[in-house]
């Protein structure tokens, strides 16, 4: 009959059998728990984001609105004097030039006749046909007030001329009142908006064609941005669909509708945006490896602990086995099931030892 070597056991050994059970008992939780905290907050972070393009997205847009107001406004106050109402190019003269004096970004303050002839301007330059403008026609179509962005002429940089009617005692208005002026000041509202070092904001207008960029791009030829993608999303913003691919350049970007028709575009580098957020989660990398490392090592020394003695214990029996009675068991010291163990064994010992006594003395 063949006994057993310790040294031959097969199988998995107990102490990898504890170490494994032990890390998935410590492991598997803290990495739930991880990946739970590192989802979260990038999904706060997301909303941080998200709020910061549409807080930037919605000042912009106050301030297009505001600046487009306050010159509308003047037109309106204007187009009720008697003077313009007179529709007499002398009496019109001191009240279009006293327009363009008011206000340093408007150059030109011009009446049209409902036909479409210029009849008063602020300027002395010879009068001119604008019954083919679209800020004419859209006054004239009924429309409380018609607008056209065109390049400059003299500035080649884009301009905008502003319309309201000028009421008359019928239904019908009198005629137009216009006003033509540079975009210089509400470009440098635009240019100046900074969102980290990346981040800037992008003005165009109802053709979605440039008017001002935040990294300076000049808009002299007024380019067309009708393939920027945020427009694919204007006025649905979505904290699910605000991040976009711009010529193999992630970014994060909203657009949004001026009240009055153009379009504010707020973006900024994925990378610079999520910069925090990516931080964040290479510390919790660093602390989930720091913490499955400790997990490990501890784990290993319980093991050891539990596995060691069983194995003395394993040997000690087999030596046990092969006639050796007179061994030691350390392990009987201790106070827990090893040890209780170890006193069986021990009291084992004792009782073959009478056994093997009683023998000889037969």
């Amino acid at each position: 009959m063949k006994t057993a070597s310790v040294g031959k056991i097969g199988g998995f050994p107990i102490l990898y059998q504890i170490l494994a059970t032990l890390c998935i008992i410590a492991l598997i939780p803290l990495g739930g728990l991880w990946y739970i905290g590192i989802y979260k907050a990038k999904q706060d972070w997301t909303n941080i984001i998200f709020k910061n393009l549409v807080e930037a997205t919605e000042t912009l847009s106050s301030s297009v609105d505001e600046w487009t107001d306050m010159n509308l406004s003047a037109l309106e106050q204007n187009a009720l004097t008697p003077a313009i109402r007179s529709m007499d190019t002398e009496q019109q003269h001191p009240i279009l030039r006293s327009i363009t004096d008011a206000y340093d970004w408007v150059y030109l303050a011009f009446t049209v006749l409902p036909n479409g002839q210029n009849i008063g301007r602020s300027d002395t330059k010879p009068l001119k046909y604008y019954g083919d403008r679209n800020y004419f026609k859209q006054v004239m179509s009924g429309k409380t007030q018609g607008q056209q962005v065109l390049l400059g002429k003299t500035s080649g940089k884009p301009a905008l001329v502003l319309a309201k009617p000028i009421p008359g005692s019928a239904k019908k208005p009198l005629g137009v009142i216009a006003i033509a002026m540079s975009l210089k000041d509400l470009s440098k509202t635009v240019t100046n908006t900074k969102i980290g070092s990346t981040g800037f904001a992008i003005l165009l207008d109802a053709n979605n064609r440039l008017i001002a960029h935040g990294q300076g791009l000049i808009a002299a030829e007024l380019q067309d941005f009708s393939h920027h993608p945020a427009l694919r999303k204007l006025n649905s913003p979505n904290q699910d669909s605000f991040i976009f691919e711009e010529n193999s350049h992630k970014i994060v970007s909203l657009a949004k509708t001026t009240s009055y028709g153009w379009t504010l575009i707020v973006q900024q580098d994925y990378a610079e945006a999520y910069q925090a957020a990516n931080r964040a989660r290479l510390n919790a990398v660093f602390l989930l490896t720091a913490t499955c490392l400790a997990v490990l090592i501890i784990s290993y020394i319980l093991a050891n602990r539990l596995s060691s003695p069983l194995r003395n214990l394993t040997r000690i029996a087999d030596e046990i086995s092969r006639g050796k009675l007179s061994i030691k068991i350390p392990e009987t010291t201790r106070s827990d099931e090893i040890g209780a163990l170890a006193l069986a064994i021990e009291r084992m010992v004792v009782s073959l030892q009478i056994a093997f006594e009683r023998l000889r003395k037969r």
